[in-house]
């Protein structure tokens, strides 16, 4: 009689470990094709953001902080030139909350405004961060940005874990009027072909200011600005961001 129990025990023990495997391979079989879990899924271009405000402060880089990254038709010129844009909205709309921030090096070609991208930060959505680095290829932090603007003062910030590591400041806000263009971020070089984020903008209100002050830190600390050339404020901007190419 003991055997038997025995027996009938073991018996099923054997029957759960059988269902359990059973289990398991169906689970994973299941979730293999599926998509990462709390990813949500990219939206095709074009991109607006609209309502947003912006701080640019026009710069000239110190060239040995930043050597590594230029691209090969700049590693020759002496003077390298470029800027940083950082930008926020507080409107509800599909990227809420939109905010962005990012640091160019100006590439010269045939008068079109190419500015190959340093770095940038983009969130506190995690979709608009996926956005650009899946799509448009940059490498991304995610963070979030602010501008502020109050009279004739503008500032920016930008925190990346909860650190701030980018400030900007202008003044004396002046020559406020409609204005509208079209900026060719080169995102990726990769040999010799280029990607490319085409964004174009309109704003009610784009404003000359005079710089007060840049600061890096944390993980930007060694992107040294060598001097502030020019500043600009938007005021309720939208920005269309198209899809990328290459060439």
């Amino acid at each position: 009689m003991e055997n038997m129990k025995k027996f009938n025990y073991n018996l099923i023990m054997i029957k759960i470990f059988t269902i359990f495997l059973f289990f398991l391979n169906t689970s994973n079989y299941i979730f293999a094709g599926a998509p990462a879990l709390n990813e949500d899924p990219i939206p095709p271009a074009p991109y607006s953001l609209t309502k947003t405000n912006h701080l640019i402060i026009g710069v000239e880089w110190d060239k040995k902080s930043i050597e590594k990254f230029l691209p090969p038709e700049l590693s020759n010129q002496p003077l390298i030139t470029g800027g940083i844009n950082v930008f926020n909205s507080k409107k509800k709309q599909p990227f809420y909350p939109v905010s962005g921030g990012y640091a160019w090096i100006d590439v010269p070609n045939n008068n079109k405004n190419e500015k190959f991208i340093l770095f940038s930060i983009y969130g506190l959505n995690k979709s608009l961060n996926n956005v650009m680095n899946k799509v448009y290829n940059l490498n991304s932090e995610m963070g979030s940005n602010k501008v502020t603007l109050i009279n004739n003062n503008a500032t920016a910030n930008t925190s990346v874990r909860k650190k701030n590591i980018l400030s900007l400041s202008a003044s004396a806000s002046k020559e406020c009027a409609k204005a509208q263009g079209v900026d060719y971020l080169i995102t990726k070089i990769n040999d010799k072909i280029k990607t490319y984020q085409q964004l174009e903008w309109t704003t009610k209100s784009q404003c000359k200011v005079e710089p007060t002050k840049i600061s890096l830190k944390g993980i930007y600390e060694n992107y040294k600005v060598k001097k502030m050339l020019w500043a600009n404020t938007l005021k309720d901007a939208e920005i269309i961001i198209k899809d990328k190419f290459t060439k």
